[in-house]
Order: structure tokens, then C-alpha cells, then sequence
């Protein structure tokens, strides 16, 4: 079923006619830098940091990948898919002032496409290039672990050497991509959690929501506000959650897989997401969490599409939202996330979880098994509709093993405190109920007239039984055609 483009009642501008904006002519010259801070390593020794990352807490990762470094380039250099802009489906080709066409580093000119095989030249390319419209492309294994060339390991020592030794930024106009390597593998990244974006002040020392609050107050467009990074895609590349080595208690990790915040006009696709070779199970003692998100989209980012990926084997895998009421003066009314044809399998919770944010969901598929004994891939909830979020859920397909029709609704998809909530279409197969055809609300009230919302892009909507075969066939690095 093909829907036409429709308009949403979020203050979105009318697109049915105007030609898209290239994302690229809204990035201004106060777009933020912060790249410095982030791929150098400190080797600090461990300290408590505001009452947190206890120094008992440390911890290596326990157990490092079969590592599959490269030094050629099996294309010859030859650009294939790496210009191409994102489709028009999905958020992220939308904004407050009309459709959008994200580019990335579409544009790169020659000295701005850069071919890389390690963390250090992976961030000296980003410092290089800056907010320049740039494409990266990734061969091989990435680890900000390692220097000299992927020839000397040095684990993180500290909170303070992971969060900045262990993190890279990504800027405005960037298109970071993995090109499969001489054995048709997949790019990887161990070891380092990538950023898009950041919740800065307007000046050094200031204070981000005190800054933007006058900004409002003052009379401005928060479009405005000079500290949005925007118009980037990540595609094709194997993430593997990091291990925290110093986290910040018994209960709470710090780093994510991949982090959008404050980020506006963000396309990514075809990643596979998981805990890879450290999953929390290994850890042992008090600190037993050694993981944050998976991928999280948080700080009032917007207009962002999460497609055709692969997420597996991690708790807390997908948030929308990191806070409630102390949230809504950067989240509401923003947070416009899409996920399609995506694959969670084996991943715990947050499929994903939602507060503020109007979220699309369709033709996914969701497997798993609340009953088994594997505690990194048991399910344990799917959906979930937090506080004052809207989400509209179309045509997707669960398995879940142990799991009975009856507590199908408030296990894999449910709510609480949620402003609007529709979700309709759904294939539901488990060992203990047969198939089923789960349509309607699960349980939950219909929004008021106010909230009733279409996303304002086309999209061809499958049935559940078709995302069956179609997902596991095209979601993940490796894959993209």
C-alpha cells in the first residue's frame, strides 16, 4: 500500500509541492565543532567523578574480537553508493521549514573523501574536514584501543580516557560508511562509541538549558539556536556496543553504541548493533552493567531515521528520549524518529522505548524468547510508549518464544503516560499461542482528535507476513545494494 504525503500537525511547513532543501544550506557557520575533545587518548588513572565511576568499578573488557584489520581497499578507490543521497522516506527528510534532502558529504570534493583503515586516521579525517561536506569510508576493524597503525593494544584506564579517548564526534555534512573488505566482511567498530552531536552552551562555561531557554524567551527560533549538528549518514558498519570499563554505579553504564543528540536531519542505515564479543553476562561482581543504548536518540534531536538495521544481543537497545518532565525544554515537540525494516533479535528491551517523541514504526520484525536461559538475549519488553510520547506502530511481526497471546499486549508492545498511541496490523507467532493477527490499539485508548497525526512522507507499507522474509533478507552491514 503506497501513502501519499501527508501533513503532519506538528508545525511542519506544507512539502507537496517545493523542492526539497538540501540539508547541507542548514548548517551555519555557528554549527559546533567539538570534535577535539573526542579520539585522543588521557591514560588517566580511575577517580570518582561527582559521587560516580567508583575506582573498584574498573574493569577490562573481558574477552577482545577476532580482529579483521585491512590495509587495502578491494574497490580500487571507486566511489559506488557513497554519494548517494537518503531517501525521502523517513523523518529525517523533513523539517520545520519543508522537505528536506539529507546529502551527508554528498558533495565531498576529492580532497575531502578519505578512505580509512584505523581509529587515528578515522579522526584526523573529521578534524581535517570539519563541518566541509566529507565521506568516509571505513575498511577493516576500528578500535580506538589501538595506535601505531593497529599495532599497539592499550585497554581505556579510566571514565575519563573512554568518554574522550574512546569516543568520535561526528560534524555536520559527514557521510561515514563501511565498504566490505577483500573477504566481503562487513566494517567494524569495537571499542568506540561513535557521537552525532552534542548539548552544548552558547559560550564556554555557560549552561545548555539555561542558554536555550533564553534563547525561547528572547524571541528566537529554536531552529536558529547555534548548536544543532545536522545533515548526516551513517551507513553499512558493524557497531559493537562498548564495554565500560569505569561505569558510573552498580546500575548504570555510560557509553552508547551510537548517540544522536542534539542532531537534527539523520539518516541510518543498514547497521547491525549488538554487545559483540563483551555482552554483560561476562561481568562479574557488583558492576554487573557494562553497556549502555544500543543507539539513542536523545537531547532534543530531530527528524531522524533509523532503517534497515540489525540489532541483537543488548539491553537497553533502542531510546527515544532520556528523560521525562526535566526533559521538556529541549524535547518537547521534537524527537521525530522513524524506524523501518528494522530487525531486533535477541535484544532485551527498548524496541524502542519513546518519551516526548512522535515515533513511526513500521515493517519491523521483532524475534526472541522470554524463555530462555540466555539472559543477554532473553525478552524481557519491545515497544514502549513513555511519557508524553505519540507513536504510531504499522504492520510488524513478532516471534516470540514463551510468550502467550494474552500477555502479548503489555509485554512486546505497551504504555503508560503517553499523549497517543495506534498500532495496528501485526503478526504475533509464538510456541505457546499459533499465529495471530494482533490489530487495533493493544488495549490502549484512542488519542484525541489534537494528536491524531500522519507521517508527512510517502511510504509503501508491506504487510507483516512479507516483513518476514524481507527484513532478515536486507537489515545489516554487509548489505546494502
Amino acid at each position: 500500500m503506497k501513502y501519499p504525503v501527508l501533513v503532519a500537525g506538528m508545525l511542519l511547513a506544507s512539502s507537496a509541492h517545493a523542492a526539497p532543501i538540501d540539508a547541507k544550506t542548514l548548517v551555519g557557520a555557528s554549527t559546533p565543532l567539538q570534535v577535539a575533545q573526542y579520539g585522543v587518548r588521557n591514560y588517566s588513572p580511575p577517580v570518582l567523578v561527582g559521587g560516580l565511576h567508583d575506582p573498584a568499578s574498573y574493569a577490562a573488557a573481558p574477552k577482545l574480537p577476532a580482529w579483521q584489520f585491512a590495509a587495502a581497499d578491494p574497490t580500487g578507490g571507486v566511489l559506488t553508493f557513497e554519494r548517494n543521497p537518503a531517501p525521502a522516506t523517513g523523518w529525517h527528510a523533513q523539517s520545520r521549514k519543508g522537505a528536506v534532502l539529507v546529502t551527508g558529504g554528498g558533495s565531498a570534493i576529492a580532497n575531502r573523501i578519505y578512505t580509512v583503515y584505523n581509529g587515528q586516521q578515522l579522526v584526523a579525517a573529521i578534524n581535517q574536514a570539519g563541518n566541509d561536506p566529507k565521506i568516509i569510508r571505513v575498511i577493516g576493524h576500528i578500535d580506538l584501543r589501538w595506535s601505531q597503525n593497529n599495532t599497539v593494544f592499550r585497554e581505556y584506564t579510566s571514565y575519563s580516557d573512554q568518554k574522550y579517548g574512546g569516543s568520535i564526534a561526528l560534524p555536520s555534512n559527514t557521510t561515514l560508511v563501511g565498504i566490505n573488505d577483500a573477504q566481503g566482511r562487513p566494517a567494524r567498530i569495537t571499542g568506540t562509541a561513535l557521537l552525532i552531536g552534542g548539548e552544548l552552551p552558547l559560550t564556554t562555561g555557560g549552561d545548555p538549558e539555561a542558554d536555550f531557554k533564553k534563547w525561547i524567551a528572547d524571541g528566537k527560533d529554536g531552529e536558529d539556536y547555534p548548536t544543532w549538528t545536522r545533515n548526516v549518514i551513517v551507513r553499512n558498519l558493524v557497531i559493537d556496543t562498548p564495554w565500560d570499563v569505569n561505569p558510573e554505579d552498580a546500575d548504570n553504564a555510560y557509553a552508547d553504541g551510537l548517540t544522536v543528540s542534539r542532531a537534527q536531519n539523520i539518516y541510518l542505515d543498514h547497521l547491525t548493533i549488538s554487545d559483540g564479543d563483551t555482552p554483560d553476562s561476562l561481568a562479574t561482581g557488583t558492576y554487573d552493567t557494562r553497556h549502555d543504548g544500543a543507539l539513542d536518540v536523545v537531547r532534543g534531536s530531530d527528524y531522524v531515521t533509523v532503517s534497515n538495521s540489525y540489532f541483537g544481543k543488548h539491553h537497553k537497545t533502542t531510546l527515544v528520549g532520556n528523560g521525562d518532565s526535566g526533559r521538556a525544554w529541549s524535547d518537547e515537540g521534537r524527537l521525530h524518529v522513524t524506524f523501518s525494516g528494522n530487525w531486533w533479535d535477541g535484544a532485551t528491551t527498548r524496541l524502542p522505548l519513546n518519551r516526548f517523541g512522535q515515533v513511526h514504526l513500521f515493517n519491523n520484525l521483532i524475534t526472541g524468547s522470554t524463555s530462555t536461559k540466555d539472559t543477554d538475549v532473553k525478552f524481557e519488553s519491545g515497544t514502549d510508549a513513555r511519557y508524553r510520547s505519540n507513536m504510531l506502530l504499522e504492520n510488524q511481526y513478532y516471534n516470540i518464544a514463551g510468550l502467550k497471546l494474552d500477555d502479548f499486549c503489555g509485554k512486546a508492545i505497551k504504555g503508560k503516560s503517553f499523549i497517543g498511541f495506534r498500532s495496528s496490523g501485526h503478526v504475533f507467532v509464538s510456541d505457546k499461542s499459533g499465529t495471530n493477527l494482533v490489530d487495533g490499539q493493544c488495549g490502549y485508548a484512542q488519542p484525541g482528535a489534537a494528536n491524531l497525526w500522519l507521517p508527512p512522507y510517502g511510504y509503501t507499507l508491506q504487510s507483516a507476513t512479507a516483513t518476514l522474509t524481507s527484513v532478515p533478507a536486507n537489515a545489516g552491514a554487509g548489505k546494502l545494494k
